[in-house]
């Protein structure tokens, strides 16, 4: 969670620079709206843990790789629907949070930047946690950890440079499809 508010600092502060007290205020509302999808994602990856590490302890390697087949299946499907809804249905969401249009304009936009990659970040998010259960924590950390330091953080430093507030918001996909190839390694 360390990571997680440094992340929030850097892309607010970046936010207000390249693109003023709107930018922010839309961030605030994708992000939550986006952190719903995750924390169900969270969700069964608390589920998948303990039966995971339980039957790679056991040697039971083929229900090892059932849990883990359905959970990336699951997170998968989940992370599907909030793109599909981020992608085609934005302002219903957006309106649960604002009715001023400036904020849902500048939202939508940043809505459907950052559930971009959304159909793949399921598997990310449940790889690393994976690695965790079956006793691999430093392999869990640093896929974790790329994600959010060792991406995005050059990226929202780079990216804004060139294309201003746009760059912070692609930085958030970028990132997503990075780690979600590193998961594959």
């Amino acid at each position: 969670h360390f990571c997680s508010s440094i992340i929030v600092v850097l892309i607010n502060n970046q936010l207000v620079k390249y693109g003023g007290d709107m930018a922010v205020g839309a961030y605030g509302v994708v992000n939550r709206l986006n952190m719903v999808f995750a924390m169900l994602v969270m969700g069964l990856n608390q589920g998948m843990q303990p039966i995971a590490g339980f039957n790679y302890g056991a040697k039971l390697y083929s229900r090892v790789r059932k849990t883990l087949n359905i959970t990336i299946l699951s997170a998968t499907s989940v992370m599907i629907v909030a793109f599909l809804v981020g992608e085609f249905a934005p302002y219903y969401l957006v309106r649960i949070f604002t009715d001023d249009a400036e904020l849902i304009k500048n939202s939508i936009i940043g809505m459907r930047i950052t559930v971009a990659m959304f159909p793949i970040v399921g598997f990310q998010m449940v790889s690393s946690n994976f690695f965790q259960s079956i006793g691999r924590s430093t392999l869990a950390v640093f896929l974790s950890a790329s994600r959010q330091l060792l991406i995005l953080v050059p990226l929202l430093v780079i990216l804004p440079r060139i294309y201003g507030a746009l760059g912070v918001w692609c930085a958030m996909p970028i990132s997503d499809a990075m780690a979600a190839i590193l998961s594959l390694e």
